[in-house]
């Protein structure tokens, strides 16, 4: 191994050997969004993925802003309408089309596949995300019954007035409805779409699922760029027929999932929830993959199994693969794989999102069998 490699591995060892470090301060726009996801994002119903891209922290680690550079990282953005307009316009030109600065920005979100794909905006604070939202009547949105706004008739395109660099119309010319929610404004093509996550349901931060993934991604040394959030379903990987969760309840759901991974030989208990994450520390690009357990033995166990998956894995050859957990909370531990850049890109983290994409990525898959 070179000196290179052995600078590198240094404090991902050293993360890994000292389990019960103290957190880092909270992560305000994480936090955020997840208490605007809904408690379904770790259910393990569905193979979704919800979505979180930081944008503050994405251009503070590109030379302050959002250019060609930082954009192409932010592969979670995929979906997500205002990612998707600055992407294909300027961050620059982004306000004029959109009323909302890009700067004005803290981080977004998304959830779901069209025409039931929600965006989420994340604001400043609440008087920020008050003042964008009534701005939108300048825009062409008027109110609905629901409260709610439009910038025509949901699900009615209009080609003719198609822009892919306004996130409002998008490719296709499509409305949008909008709502504000704390300080976010939430998009969809319906209104039907946004109502449960205005609902005063549990969002996916009163979960203990979300409290243990929060807890593990906030004790990680770096700014966390972007995050894929996942529910155990991805544990699976395909080792369960979907026609077995059909017409049953969460709970009914989640147990069937518990059954199917306690008939894997690995001896380990399917994961709560887990976040695939691109952190920006400073000795650079980490991916993390952290996963929420009830207690730290588990999780322990678990993370040395991620390792060991993720070392096998096309491509993976001579990462440096570190495993750790979390200071446990109350709701439970997060196991924690901590994969070093060796060439300051954020490498191990484009690989992980692009296996996640297919379907295969052996690190998710340490109570299935591998």
């Amino acid at each position: 191994m070179t000196e290179k490699m052995m600078t590198r591995l240094a404090p991902v060892l050293a993360l890994a050997l000292v389990a019960g470090a103290p957190a880092l301060a909270e992560n305000s726009n994480l936090r955020a969004a997840l208490s605007v996801l809904p408690d379904t994002v770790f259910s393990g119903l569905t193979p979704d993925v919800a979505r979180y891209v930081d944008l503050t922290a994405l251009a503070e680690a590109h030379d302050g802003t959002l250019g060609r550079e930082a954009l192409a990282r932010a592969l979670m953005g995929g979906g997500i309408r205002p990612v998707e307009a600055i992407a294909v316009g300027t961050a620059e030109g982004f306000g004029e089309k959109a009323g909302v600065d890009a700067s004005a920005l803290a981080f977004v979100a998304g959830m779901g596949q069209p025409p039931e794909a929600v965006s989420i905006w994340g604001l400043a604070d609440e008087t920020a995300a008050t003042t964008a939202f009534a701005s939108l009547s300048e825009r062409g949105f008027e109110e609905l019954p629901s409260g709610m706004i439009a910038n025509g008739e949901p699900g009615v395109m209009n080609l003719a007035g198609r822009d892919p660099a306004d996130p409002w119309r998008g490719t296709m010319g499509q409305p949008s409805v909008v709502a504000r929610s704390g300080l976010t404004l939430l998009q969809a093509d319906d209104a039907a779409v946004l109502e449960p996550l205005l609902a005063d349901g549990p969002s996916a931060l009163d979960t203990p699922a979300g409290k243990t993934i929060l807890a593990g991604l906030e004790a990680q040394e770096g700014a966390v760029l972007q995050v894929a959030f996942l529910g155990p379903w991805h544990g699976l990987s395909g080792r369960i027929d979907p026609t077995v969760l059909a017409g049953k309840t969460p709970e009914e759901a989640r147990t069937a999932l518990e059954e199917a991974a306690a008939a894997s030989p690995v001896g380990l208990p399917l994961w709560q929830s887990a976040a695939l994450a691109d952190v920006e520390t400073p000795e650079g690009p980490t991916l993390i993959l952290a996963l929420a357990y009830a207690d730290c033995p588990e999780a322990q166990a678990a993370a040395e199994r991620a390792a060991e998956l993720w070392r096998g894995m096309d491509g993976a050859d001579g990462d440096l693969a570190a495993a750790s957990t979390a200071p446990p909370t109350p709701s439970g531990c997060a196991a924690v794989l901590h994969v070093a850049s060796l060439d300051g890109t954020p490498g191990p983290f484009n690989r992980a999102s692009h296996a996640l994409i297919t379907g295969n990525l052996p690190a998710l898959r340490i109570g299935s069998g591998g």
